[in-house]
């Protein structure tokens, strides 16, 4: 018997994150006052409590060296006047060569397959040492001899530190609602993956997300242990840097989502369509709103009452049409990242070569492909050859396969 579909409900239009200062706010106040032991950890919540160590790193720093410069200042015959100044000099340089450091660190750690996020990672870089650098400036004021005049500093100072803070307390709020296993950025990938393939993947990236760009599918497959969920994660941390709205779930959550009729009163920030947002101080992005939506653990649902190759195709065929065909439209009009994979143990993967570009004419199929498919079959997780350290070349790089199935 044909299952029944829930009837679709008339679904808003893609849009981007819009975060305002009242959403800012909330959760700012959903982090400072909320309890780690009783709610899940946020993005936004670890960024501000780095911060605040930060700030008390600068205040620690710069008490110890202007100690140390009350007892060496007269030995170089510098005033006592400008003992704190100097502590304060010295603290701000220790603390900005700090990040100085950290940051060459994290360039040399990408492997350049991707570009790396220079500006980003320059910026975190810096703003990190300027709330270091911040702690040292509230340090240098509690030496001040007039009262007054040290609140005032305080009081500004403290408006300085908050005044930065929002724009990247949005930034961590598109990350954490992305509902992602972990951030996991492309520069960093493994070489589990070729050059060319990589230039492919990040010209879509660059491209941007529906509705600024036509929605495309991606399929990713390869062994156990190649990094499928991983290089997914990495695309969706990538479009979320980009200010997008990604969400990642497994194909069982959108098969349960899909099962349910949407509910056609539903007003914003309730979605129509059935979903799990997550803890209240996450608030996941509503798949059904989502610009990229990855859906993972594909192969191994269908492989599970499937084991022979041919069974499996047809399943899979037959659990999309039926166990999504009510959310089809949502579907196709977002990118779309499906992980395949299967149950067999390494070296006897089924799903790979022209069995994955089956299941991803499958996938085109469903989804009304405008575009091209592209298809990244992940090599072996080897470790590169040796000599070749962090960087890897073309000719270094175990073969992977970045197909485009012609529309």
């Amino acid at each position: 018997m044909p299952i029944d579909q829930p009837t679709a409900a008339p679904a808003a239009a893609l849009q981007p994150p819009n975060f305002t200062n009242k959403d800012v706010l909330a959760q700012f106040w959903a982090d400072i006052y909320g309890k780690e032991v009783q709610s899940a950890a946020t993005y936004s919540y670890m960024w501000l409590a780095d911060q605040m160590g930060h700030v008390c790193l600068g205040i620690v720093i710069d008490f110890a060296l202007t100690l140390v410069m009350r007892y060496v200042a007269p030995w170089l015959g510098i005033a006592y006047s400008w003992q704190n100044f100097l502590g304060l000099l010295l603290a701000a340089l220790a603390v900005s060569l700090w990040e100085v450091s950290a940051y060459k660190t994290s360039v040399s750690q990408a492997t350049g397959l991707f570009p790396l996020d220079r500006k980003l990672l320059r910026d975190n870089a810096a703003i990190a040492a300027g709330y270091m650098v911040l702690g040292t400036a509230i340090g240098f004021v509690f030496h001040q001899e007039s009262e007054l005049r040290s609140v005032l500093w305080f009081i500004a100072l403290v408006a300085v530190g908050v005044l930065f803070a929002p724009p990247w307390i949005r930034q961590k709020m598109i990350w954490q609602k992305a509902s992602l296993p972990y951030l996991f950025r492309l520069a960093d990938m493994g070489p589990t993956i070729g050059v060319e393939t990589a230039q492919k993947l990040q010209a879509l990236i660059d491209k941007g997300a529906p509705p600024d760009a036509p929605p495309v599918q991606v399929v990713i497959g390869g062994p156990i242990s190649s990094g499928r969920t991983p290089i997914a994660a990495g695309i969706g941390t990538e479009y979320a840097f980009k200010k997008t709205k990604v969400r990642y779930l497994d194909l069982s959550s959108l098969l349960e989502f899909a099962a349910q009729p949407p509910d056609p009163t539903a007003k914003p920030p309730k979605p129509a369509y059935m979903d799990d947002l997550g803890p209240s101080n996450l608030d996941y992005w509503p798949w059904s709103e989502s610009q990229v939506l990855i859906i993972d653990d594909v192969g191994p649902l269908v492989a599970a009452t499937n084991p022979d190759l041919n069974g499996s195709l047809a399943a899979f065929r037959k659990l999309l049409a039926e166990g999504l065909g009510s959310i089809a439209p949502l579907v196709r009009r977002c990118h779309t990242v499906w992980v395949m994979g299967d149950l067999q143990p390494a070296g006897h993967a089924i799903i790979q070569g022209k069995t994955l570009d089956e299941y991803a004419r499958v996938v085109a199929e469903f989804c009304q492909a405008g575009q091209d498919v592209l298809v990244i079959e992940l090599a072996d997780g080897a470790k590169p050859p040796p000599g070749i350290g962090e960087k890897f070349s073309a000719m270094a790089l175990p073969k992977a396969e970045l197909r485009l199935l012609r529309r």
